[in-house]
């Protein structure tokens, strides 16, 4: 997976969005489908069918809050401003509260998770060997008290957690989540980060496409 570099040292960390690319089991699968066409129509159009939790995308509190905030609800300044990109690699796999304690996040941060997901070779299908945050790291940003985490994986809980208690934690704490960040080319670091999603009505996530700057423009 590459990066795309843009103007003025923006980097592209979202994934392409395409029928083929990995899923979480169960979601629909992306659809891009014409609906009118140039040659017979004169305009192009079509229709996009996609879950809000397709690629990488924002999580709302709504997504496992009852009477949690919907996408259309949230602050969107914790999804635009300074950020840190930060390698955690786990000593035991996913990351713990020890782990964290080492980055040390300070309140209202916005901090990106580089974790050993980054260093796995692209994937087709969906895989869940995929590194997570152990609850105990969940409540120590909570501790903390950070706007948002990022990670480079499908969740912030393993695989095989079957009641989601990393989600649950942050977002009962009003932390936004982002997840299936591309940060394989991205030096842990400060960035501007800008994450803003569509303004759906009553959604409980969205895909985002999320962008990195080195520049000091917040």
């Amino acid at each position: 997976m590459e990066i795309t570099g843009l103007a003025c040292g923006i980097i592209d960390i979202s994934l392409p969005i395409h029928r083929a690319m990995p899923i979480w089991p169960g979601d629909p699968c992306p659809e891009l489908t014409p609906v009118t066409s140039l040659e017979v129509h004169g305009v192009q159009v079509s229709r996009l069918v996609l879950g809000t939790h397709t690629g990488t995308h924002l999580d709302a509190p709504r997504h496992f809050i009852p009477g949690g905030r919907t996408i259309d609800q949230l602050d969107l300044g914790a999804l635009v401003g300074l950020c840190r990109v930060v390698e955690v690699l786990g000593a035991d796999g996913h990351i713990s509260r020890a782990d964290l304690q080492r980055v040390e996040p300070h309140p209202g941060e916005r901090v990106l998770l580089k974790t050993r997901n980054s260093h796995q070779p692209a994937r087709g299908t969906f895989a869940p060997d995929f590194t997570a945050l152990e609850p105990s790291a969940a409540d120590y940003l909570c501790e903390r008290k950070v706007c948002l985490v990022g990670i480079d994986g499908p969740s912030v809980d393993a695989a095989d957690v079957s009641d989601f208690p990393s989600h649950k934690r942050l977002l009962g704490a009003d932390i936004l989540i982002v997840e299936n960040l591309v940060l394989r080319h991205v030096m842990p670091g400060p960035y501007g980060l800008i994450a803003a999603p569509l303004n759906l009505t009553g959604a409980d996530g969205c895909p985002l496409r999320a962008l990195l700057s080195p520049c000091p423009f917040f």
